[in-house]
């Protein structure tokens, strides 16, 4: 063993090696210039060709690996199990199609409408209630633990998780009219 990268054998993809298009469905799925994927365990034992083909993945799922930091940047490409293929290693590599499929995933995936006010916090047997406005209209949704499911990402910026994992954004919170910092102020 030469170093430590020899022990993980990451598959990066381009736009020379990997193609996106949508199922019938139109979910994301990637054909792809890698080595042969086995189909089960007996097979890996017996795989010794590592030679890439290019073969048809069929649909993956697109997770981001550092969502607040880079959010276009190392992408991780599963499948339905949650086994990697690979990582994208900027959305801005690929063009047209392709960019258009990945940021459309991930859009889907990771949607968390901002907040923009908090009209009425209310507390009951351990679950808070929330309506506020947002990008995307009025909403309503509640949290379980609500000190836990707030999680400061920077000074300002929070990110909020209901009790269906849904997540709702704060960019900064200074910048909330009076009313709102106050209802969200004992949560800080």
């Amino acid at each position: 063993m030469d170093n430590f990268l020899d022990l993980a054998e990451i598959n990066y993809f381009t736009p020379e090696n990997a193609k996106f298009y949508k199922t019938k469905n139109g979910f994301a799925a990637m054909k792809a210039f890698m080595p042969p994927i086995p189909k089960d365990d007996l097979e890996v034992e017996e795989q010794q060709d590592k030679t890439p083909v290019w073969q048809d993945l069929g649909r993956v799922y697109f997770h981001r690996m550092f969502p607040f930091e880079t959010p276009d940047e190392f992408i991780s490409v599963l499948n339905k199990d949650g086994k990697e293929y690979g990582i994208i290693r900027r959305i801005s590599d690929f063009s047209g199609e392709d960019a258009d499929i990945i940021r459309e995933a991930l859009a889907k995936k990771y949607l968390c409408p901002e907040i923009t006010k908090i009209i009425s916090i209310k507390e009951q047997l351990g679950y808070s209630y929330w309506e506020v406005e947002t990008d995307m209209g009025r909403m309503s949704f509640s949290m379980q633990d609500t000190y836990r499911n707030i999680a400061r990402i920077s000074d300002t910026r929070l990110i909020l998780t209901d009790v269906d994992g849904n997540r709702y954004s704060i960019k900064d919170v200074l910048a909330l009219d009076r009313k709102s910092y106050r209802r969200i102020e004992l949560y800080l």
